[in-house]
């Protein structure tokens, strides 16, 4: 089965009002504005250090701006951080499933919130980054590389409609790679793709807009 998505879904649109955070008083980046329309691609660029974690949280509603502020929407409605939840996936290099779950189980955990369509995604998914025989696993016994490309089928075959990925791949081989630019490819435009990078090619497609974080 091809990865599908539902045609409806077009994605959230995100507007960034002088967006910057602080840590100790100190801001992390400069103020960022912006407005990221439904179904578009952002590449979020900058060395290691430069915010671009923190700004994707900010984006994803998993953190309050200290400085500014983010206007989420769908189909012209307003979203809050709440709704967004349900609506929208992360994944990052630190961020980790149930490990003690095998891979069956978190699609099946993760299918309670999502639609049938979504769940034979996954599993589709799952085969195509080659981990058919890996289901039985838990999580936790998988290597690095495997464990990234489940988190990254979920995160994909979610059918979320703001999808922020977080130096992507990382851990992931050439094989890798290759499995996750075609499983990008088949949602882009379907979902607005949020994508911070130390501005490694293999990250992202084409990026309508670009975001370079300055401290």
């Amino acid at each position: 089965m091809a990865l599908t998505a539902d045609s409806s879904l077009l994605g959230i649109a995100v507007e960034l009002r002088e967006v910057s955070h602080t840590y100790k008083t100190h801001p992390v980046f400069i103020p960022v504005s912006v407005q990221l329309p439904s179904g578009s691609e952002c590449l979020i660029r900058g060395t290691n250090g430069s915010g671009k974690s923190t700004l994707g949280r900010i984006i994803a509603g998993e953190l309050t701006a200290a400085i500014g502020s983010v206007h989420w929407s769908r189909e012209d409605e307003s979203l809050d951080a709440d709704a967004l939840c349900t609506k929208s996936q992360r994944i990052s290099p630190v961020s980790t499933l149930h490990p003690q779950l095998t891979i069956a189980e978190l699609v099946e955990f993760q299918s309670q919130f999502q639609t049938k369509a979504a769940e034979s995604a996954a599993y589709d998914l799952l085969h195509k980054a080659g981990l058919a025989k890996q289901m039985e696993k838990a999580f936790r016994e998988l290597s690095s590389g495997m464990q990234q490309r489940v988190k990254l089928a979920m995160a994909l075959a979610s059918q979320a409609e703001l999808i922020v990925l977080d130096e992507p791949c990382v851990n992931l081989d050439a094989s890798g790679i290759a499995w996750y630019r075609e499983a990008l490819e088949e949602i882009k435009g379907r979902a607005t793709l949020v994508i911070c990078s130390n501005n490694r090619s293999e990250d992202f497609i084409d990026p309508n807009f670009i975001l370079d974080l300055i401290v």
